[in-house]
């Protein structure tokens, strides 16, 4: 009988309840639910369904029960629905045979790309079902939460888990997005495939925008395609349009496409778990989309509730400000920690951002990461035109995880670096207020610097003759000097490798004047003065340098 049913445009829910309430009389929603293991929801879905179409009847009372309309009243209103397409057909049978022949013979049929169009739900669903039936080694299915749901009442998630139970080494893999509403359907599909679960494979995908494509591919030489919804459920209107292709190149780069979004979703069961538990999934992937990447990010932040941290290269920060980046989170209570590396080009972007943010100068890094509340971590490439940059992360292929192993030990890294940094007080404040250079004698010899350059770990060290700065000994000058010239450094004297002549400040100038100072005259290090005495070196990087 419920083939019948079928065969007259009911589906295999509809077909069920209505042999139920055929059999049993007026029943409400939950007793059809709990009789025919339904969902209470879906159930719901499918008795309005067949109200529609005047195939249950509701009464008034309360709760609602609905009861069938009789099967011979319900078969004479299909029958005669389908006598009047047939009679329709036949009148223009003739018509349609004779304008075929008029196109043309010798018509060949070439191994050609072939495409077709499905206008209304009904068709959609028996060319879905004929694909996953005939498929013989690999299925790919991308469709909606509701999708599973309206799958689930027509029969044609029965007839996959079907078909991966008997058809050997068969892959089924479908990406949904997994909800409340459907967990239960994929959870009850998954057991009743038994030993042949990975015959049929779930991953769970957040699909994001209401309307999308959804599509089925069959062993790589066909696939359908249809836009869906998610407010249209079991019932969906005649307006409906899929298109069947059949072309091997297009099959293989949609599967392609597939395949990317497969690695990066989460396994059903995982996902599954967190709906039942609300603990959150513990997942790493790399984005490789900008848009994608850029909204992720975007979805992070606006959940933070306790800190931010971040590390990017120098040219990140006038980026930041441009680009006013953080600039809506700054207005939340929250802990927000900016470091990059702080010279004379980026001073003034790193001096207005630290009247939002909290700002530390590091050593030069390649490195460009985040983390949100300790639970969240990006990792972004250093873009090859970092110069050209006018953004501050590079957003093609970065890496995101939210495992905790993995971003424990990011946070401890970036926090290490952060209490190593150096504040912009330290950055402005004079160079006397800096860590004290060491001097030597220029009649030393070059064994005698090399000893006194590694007991006070320093470089460089200044040349003085007496009180006066002659120049500067660095490690450079003794690898191309000494090493690659191949002289004694015991019989070689500091002033015969020394640089000069060298540029001086004064100890009570600001470190951003000093900078100023080297970028004009050109050195990479210069020589601070204190009362007219030597004090200290400065170098192009200092401003970078770490605590000691």
């Amino acid at each position: 009988m419920r083939g019948i049913l079928q065969l007259l445009d009911l589906s295999k829910r509809e077909a069920d309840v209505y042999v139920f309430l055929s059999k049993y009389g007026p029943q409400t929603v939950h007793s059809v639910s709990a009789r025919l293991k339904i969902e209470r929801v879906q159930t719901y879905r499918i008795l309005k369904s067949m109200q529609e179409k005047g195939i249950v009847e509701a009464t008034l009372e309360a709760p609602t029960r609905f009861s069938s309309v009789p099967l011979g009243s319900l078969l004479d209103v299909l029958i005669e629905t389908h006598k009047s397409e047939a009679r329709m057909l036949e009148t223009e049978k003739n018509e349609l045979v004779e304008y075929w022949k008029s196109l043309g013979k010798g018509i060949v049929d070439y191994p050609l790309a072939k495409f077709r169009v499905l206008v209304e739900q009904k068709k959609i669903n028996e060319e879905v079902m004929r694909m996953i039936e005939e498929t013989k080694e690999e299925g790919f299915i991308l469709t909606s939460s509701s999708g599973v749901i309206h799958d689930d009442i027509i029969g044609t998630l029965d007839s996959m888990v079907s078909h991966a139970k008997k058809t050997p080494d068969i892959q089924l893999k479908v990406l949904t997005f997994i909800s409340k509403d459907n967990q239960s359907i994929i959870s009850k599909a998954t057991k009743a495939l038994g030993s042949k679960k990975q015959n049929m494979q779930w991953r769970h995908i957040d699909l994001g925008a209401k309307a999308f494509p959804q599509f089925v591919i069959k062993d790589g030489e066909e696939t359908l395609l249809h836009v869906s919804r998610e407010e249209k459920l079991a019932s969906i209107g005649p307006l409906d349009t899929g298109l069947w292709i059949r072309s091997r190149m297009f099959t293989t780069a949609l599967k392609e496409a597939f395949m990317e979004m497969w690695r990066n979703a989460t396994p059903a069961e995982n996902r599954i778990e967190q709906l039942k538990t609300g603990k959150p999934i513990e997942e790493s992937y790399v984005i490789r989309e900008p848009a994608e990447a850029q909204k992720k990010l975007k979805q992070i932040l606006d959940s933070a509730g306790k800190n931010i941290m971040t590390i990017m290269p120098s040219n990140g920060l006038k980026s930041l400000l441009e680009t006013k980046l953080f600039l809506e989170y700054s207005k939340k209570n929250l802990e927000f920690r900016i470091m990059a590396p702080i010279d004379l080009d980026n001073l003034a972007a790193a001096q207005e951002l630290s009247e939002t943010f909290q700002i530390r100068s590091v050593p030069i890094s390649y490195l460009t990461m985040l983390t949100v509340d300790n639970r969240h971590a990006f990792i972004f490439r250093t873009s090859p035109l970092e110069g050209e940059i006018h953004v501050p992360f590079h957003w093609e292929n970065i890496f995101y995880t939210n495992d905790n192993r993995y971003v424990e030990r990011i946070s401890e890294m970036l926090n290490d670096m952060w209490k190593r940094g150096m504040t912009l007080d330290d950055i402005v404040s004079s160079p006397n207020e800096r860590e004290k250079s060491i001097s030597v004698s220029s009649v030393d010899t070059v064994a005698a610097v090399i000893d006194i350059m590694l007991k006070n770990n320093i470089n460089p060290v200044v040349v003085v003759d007496g009180e006066k700065p002659m120049g500067i000994v660095s490690q450079r000058d003794i690898l191309e000097k000494i090493v690659k010239g191949g002289r004694n450094p015991a019989k070689t004297l500091s002033k015969e490798i020394m640089s000069f002549p060298v540029v001086a400040v004064d100890a009570e100038e600001p470190i951003a004047e000093a900078l100023a100072t080297m970028k004009k005259k050109g050195p990479d290090k210069i020589i601070v003065f204190k009362e007219g005495k030597f004090a200290g070196v400065l170098s192009g990087g200092q401003s970078s340098k770490t605590k000691t």
